[in-house]
């Protein structure tokens, strides 16, 4: 399984998001980043790039090994209308959505790349209400509309609500594969199925049709692909 990852900029409200499939981690596509994609200019190309299969950190040369991803639009978002917690939901939804493991984020006031591990929509949301401040996305209640108010007060009482997230059906789906992985790898080391398991439920969430696949895996396919995981994580 590869490390993957979403490179984001937010110009004036508008969110640009890239995905990147393989060495998302910090010492690879971070490093890339902030050696050659280290100026707004440069981070607003790059996260309008919609796919990435690689980013040499080296030379900061850009693969899309298919063909066919060059062509793929970056996912974006008007964060218009939105305060800190809003805009902290959607790209952690964003970021989740992607199955990422990573994301970086233009931070447009210090001029530098932020990084944020993904570890599941609520944490990556905290992590952001922390860090969004800091870029400059300091908004106050009084600088939005009545209306914008009214919205922003519906979608906060619907996340605090205990049912939130549960009837999902890309999560409804995970759970066959869940119970299958955990009960195939039960001689494995704990916390890495546990890591493993979190990172399928990302994966059928960016890509559902990789269920169809999953539900049928086998033991030797639940190994091969556990080892997989460990081994690229192990890479860095």
């Amino acid at each position: 399984m590869a490390t993957r990852a979403s490179i984001i900029t937010i110009d004036d409200r508008m969110m640009y998001l890239t995905y990147n499939h393989y060495d998302g981690y910090p010492e690879n596509l971070g490093k890339a980043l902030k050696t050659h994609y280290n100026t707004e200019e440069l981070a607003s190309k790059i996260s309008r790039e919609g796919y990435i299969s690689y980013v040499d950190d080296e030379t900061g040369e850009i693969t899309v090994s298919n063909p066919a991803d060059k062509n793929v639009k970056p996912t974006t978002y008007d964060l218009g209308g939105q305060d800190i917690d809003g805009m902290a939901y959607i790209l952690a939804k964003e970021i989740n959505a992607t199955g990422a493991d990573y994301a970086y984020i233009w931070n447009q006031r210090g001029e530098n790349w932020v990084t944020i591990k993904n570890d599941g929509i609520k944490s990556t949301m905290d992590k952001l209400e922390n860090e969004l401040p800091t870029m400059g996305f300091d908004f106050e209640q009084d600088d939005f509309t009545n209306e914008e108010k009214d919205y922003m007060t519906e979608w906060k009482s619907f996340l605090n609500e205990e049912s939130f997230f549960k009837d999902d059906p890309a999560t409804i789906r995970f759970e066959k594969i869940r119970d299958n992985a955990y009960r195939m790898l039960k001689h494995e080391d704990g916390k890495q199925v546990n890591a493993y398991v979190d990172a399928l439920e990302r994966q059928i969430k960016f890509k559902p049709t990789d269920a169809d696949e999953m539900i049928n895996y086998d033991r030797s396919d639940f190994q091969a692909d556990f080892d997989d995981y460990v081994s690229d994580k192990m890479d860095f």
